[in-house]
């Protein structure tokens, strides 16, 4: 009985933290099988850490990867952020995709997007950003759950420096690193 309680409570908690509920359970689920049938969007399999440098941002390609490749990618730069991106999310601390590479080319950053769940309407928009939007490979986490393939995308992310943990209020949405190397993890885009 304790254990059904703790799963009741779990779940709702994730659902009423969660940025908005529109019908269906993005946010609690990938939506990576339904996006990649029912959309045009081309998801192009990591290769290498080319595939963050020279793969062009467009509205119908999307990059997946976990952690670990994309941490990759990250020590070409110097500064970098990586923005955990929720397309449905309308809180305080959702950002314009846009605005936040103005801000980031303004600041100095590299700025990467990874999408905290696939979702077929806003990844196919278009956005003006420097690299593409970044799916988490679902398939290499083993799982569709997104609390569990986000929180092990980001401690391969970070190697270990960051633990994500949505059910102890423990997140953040930007992640910022030097070299590659995490260095903090912050919400609002003043702190950058």
């Amino acid at each position: 009985m304790k254990k059904k309680l703790s799963i009741i409570f779990w779940s709702s908690a994730i659902l009423i933290s969660s940025c908005s509920f529109n019908g269906t359970l993005q946010g609690l689920f990938s939506y990576y099988n339904k996006t990649e049938k029912e959309s045009e969007i081309n998801f192009v399999n990591f290769n290498s850490s080319d595939d963050c440098i020279h793969l062009l941002s467009d509205s119908a390609s999307v990059l997946i990867a976990n952690g670990n490749e994309i941490n990759k990618c990250l020590s070409e730069y110097q500064k970098s952020v990586i923005y955990i991106w929720t397309p449905n999310c309308k809180g305080r601390y959702c950002y314009s995709l846009n605005l936040l590479q103005e801000t980031c080319n303004q600041k100095g950053y590299e700025l990467f997007i990874v999408a905290e769940y696939f979702d077929i309407y806003y990844m196919s928009k278009y956005y003006e950003i420097s690299h593409p939007l970044i799916g988490i490979d679902v398939k290499y986490y083993k799982t569709n759950l997104t609390s569990k393939y986000l929180s092990k995308f980001i401690l391969d992310l970070t190697n270990g420096k960051y633990k994500y943990d949505i059910k102890h209020d423990n997140y953040c949405n930007f992640l910022c690193f030097e070299n590659g190397e995490f260095k903090r993890a912050f919400m609002p885009i003043e702190d950058l």
